[in-house]
């Protein structure tokens, strides 16, 4: 006993060890993850901003040196007449591509008459741009410097345009376009992220001819000509909707995805897309901090252990003294509880026999009461054909003229009306007699004789009765079955009646087998069960008929018998089905009953 009890406390110590550990774990765990998650949110928040600041930073510092080298361009050419000159444009472009981040600078000379004189990147001139630029329109009228970001027939560019003045006369307009890919360029290098320039998709029609690029992707023009082929690759498997409406930062796959919009007065020209991969991104205090919480988490659980054993140590010890006498306490206790559990259970037991054992005797009279009836109407008509052929002797004989042909058709009918009614009686007489052991029956044999027993009310109720039967070998309980079955016909011919719609009375009977069950189905065109009552229809003494007419323990007895005895199951739902082009509603009974095959 005393080892027990050590063991007890030995128990308890460690469950309470365990379970305090485990909540301690499950919580530190949960915090550190949503720690974790708080600063690596944090991490590449801070990350994104100031990626989208130097990203922005780099546009507007573009955008300036574009107009600052027009202007010093427009400048030189007001002093000198040999810049204008074609070669030297071209010679700058070739020199600004290989000093400078200015790899691609288009240089364009436009006369005070807004006609093209001069294109770095192409032979075309002279032709009248006044009349489809609305921006040289303005510049040929206000003559200030402009610089501007715009999607035009070529690419997204940085756009600046400076007016040349000779001898203080305006005499035209030198235009540099730059490009965006030098940017991306950069920021692959300095930040080890992977760009991508997707060109909003309202400007794809105007490009698709003379794009500078010629990369086009899933509908949208892509402006940086350096972009990797990786990145190319993962928007085609993505949703590239989804990658251009992301606010700030998305954390997908193995990338930190930062959207950057270029919006230039108010309109969005594109989406600058810069690809980060996550484990390029310096998160190790993070896992540093991880790593200290788990550390005090363990110190915390060894701790933690020591306390507990010296608590369960002291415990022990306090109550070894009253361990015999709290053991010789709670046996008594426990003698008690049991004797009086006992007594109770017995007595429920004895109670719950005695319920059934009712239960059956009532389910018992109340079919016996049925079949009383059903006797007395099986038999009206036989007895009357005895009554009036014997009626019909006797008459003819005080009257001298019964012949030996009347008196040898009289007797054949008197006979055969007398087998009918033996025979009626042998079937009322199975029906009462229990079986207690179970016997194999032919399934159309065995509904004939349900049929002979409720025919005559039914037809008495105009209500007909229509069959499938399987011919089939049945091995089971024939009697129990026999009063389930006719209890259910009985429940359907009562709301038949009751039912006041005008319209022919219908009771469908299907028997059919499907491996190794018995499946027997009901169906009625009554109107169904309220679906409020319908699961409580086999619950005994529930019912909806008046009390003179209805026991409500029918259906419980067929579910005791179908359930309990036979092993099997017994449901029942409301259904809408079509007989003869006529849609009708009523209830459906389906009994499942196990009949293995006999050897």
């Amino acid at each position: 006993m005393i080892k027990m009890k050590k063991n007890i406390y030995r128990i308890i110590t460690i469950i309470t060890y365990f379970v305090i550990s485990v909540l301690a774990i499950l919580t530190t765990s949960s915090y550190i993850d949503k720690k974790e998650q708080e600063l690596l949110e944090k991490k590449y928040k801070n990350y994104t901003t100031n990626l989208q600041d130097k990203v922005n930073s780099l546009v507007l510092r573009k955008k300036n040196a574009t107009v600052a080298l027009t202007i010093t361009l427009a400048n030189s050419i007001n002093t000198s007449d040999s810049l204008v000159k074609k070669d030297n444009l071209k010679e700058l472009s070739l020199l600004l591509r290989k000093e400078t981040d200015f790899k691609n600078v288009w240089f364009q000379v436009i006369n005070e008459k807004g006609v093209s004189v001069f294109r770095s990147w192409s032979d075309k001139k002279n032709d009248n741009l006044s009349k489809i630029r609305t921006d040289l329109l303005l510049m040929l009228k206000e003559q200030k410097a402009k610089s501007t970001i715009s999607v035009g027939s070529y690419d997204i560019t940085f756009k600046a345009m400076v007016p040349i003045f000779r001898n203080g006369k305006f005499s035209g307009v030198l235009e540099t376009i730059t490009h965006f890919n030098s940017i991306a360029r950069g920021l692959r290098k300095s930040d080890k992220v992977e760009p991508i320039i997707i060109v909003n998709k309202k400007y794809t029609k105007q490009l698709k001819e003379n794009a500078f690029t010629k990369i086009f992707l899933k509908g949208h023009y892509i402006a940086n000509l350096s972009v990797k082929k990786s990145v190319v690759n993962y928007i085609k498997e993505n949703d590239i909707n989804m990658l251009l409406n992301v606010k700030d930062f998305l954390v997908k796959d193995e990338y930190l995805i930062i959207n950057t919009p270029i919006i230039y007065k108010g309109d969005k020209l594109a989406n600058f897309l810069s690809f980060k991969r996550l484990d390029e991104i310096d998160t190790s205090y993070i896992s540093e901090y991880k790593q200290n919480a788990f550390l005090y988490l363990g110190l915390f659980l060894v701790l933690l252990g020591l306390i507990l054993f010296i608590i369960s140590y002291y415990l022990y010890s306090r109550e070894l003294n009253k361990l015999y006498f709290q053991l010789n306490e709670n046996q008594k206790e426990l003698h008690k509880l049991n004797s009086s559990l006992k007594q109770t259970v017995e007595s429920e037991v004895s109670k719950n026999y005695e319920k059934n054992k009712m239960l059956f005797q009532q389910s018992k009279m109340a079919a016996m009461g049925e079949m009383i009836g059903n006797i007395a109407h099986q038999w009206r008509q036989p007895l009357s054909v005895i009554t009036t052929v014997a009626s019909g002797i006797k008459m003819k004989k005080e009257m001298g003229i019964l012949n030996d042909s009347d008196y040898s058709e009289s007797m054949n009918n008197i006979i055969n009306s007398a087998q009918y009614l033996s025979t009626t009686i042998d079937d009322f007489r199975n029906f009462f007699s229990p079986t207690k052991n179970k016997s194999q029956f032919k399934s159309k044999v065995f509904i004939k004789k349900v049929f002979n027993l409720v025919s005559t009310e039914f037809r008495n109720k105009n209500i007909e009765i229509i069959s499938d039967i399987e011919d089939l070998d049945i091995y089971t309980y024939e009697n129990e079955l026999l009063q389930v079955l006719i209890n259910i016909l009985n429940n359907s011919r009562d709301e038949l009646i009751v039912n006041e719609k005008k319209y022919k009375r219908f009771i469908f009977v299907k028997m059919y087998k499907k491996d190794d069950t018995l499946f027997i189905e009901f169906k009625d065109n009554a109107g169904g069960i309220d679906e409020d009552i319908i699961d409580r229809i086999f619950e005994p003494y529930f019912t909806t008929k008046h009390q003179s007419q209805g026991t409500g323990i029918g259906l419980f007895m067929s579910e005791e018998i179908i359930c309990k005895h036979m092993d099997g199951n017994i449901e029942v739902v409301n259904e809408k089905f079509v007989f003869e082009n006529k849609e009708y509603y009523g209830a459906k009974f389906i009994l499942s009953i196990p009949i293995p095959r006999t050897t």
